[in-house]
């Protein structure tokens, strides 16, 4: 019976905001997660905003902040 109990594991995805000069501000949601952890979706925000910053279609932004939420539908 214990192989049909869900696992207890939290999952997290990782989600960037990023606000242009011209004030308007864009929201950046990863393809790869979700993580089991918290830091291993840190990791992954880490990369994408490396990615983000570097490529030379990036405009200049002002603010750049990032967070690890749960996705919807998970209780745990």
């Amino acid at each position: 019976m214990s192989h049909f109990i869900k696992d207890n594991i939290k999952m997290f995805e990782a989600l960037i905001l990023a606000c242009l000069l011209n004030k308007d501000c864009i929201e950046l949601q990863d393809r790869r997660g979700p993580y089991k952890t918290e830091v291993e979706c840190k990791a992954r925000v880490a990369e994408m905003m490396r990615d983000f910053v570097s490529d030379e279609r990036t405009p200049p932004i002002t603010v750049l902040q990032f967070k690890c939420t749960k996705p919807k539908g998970n209780s745990i």
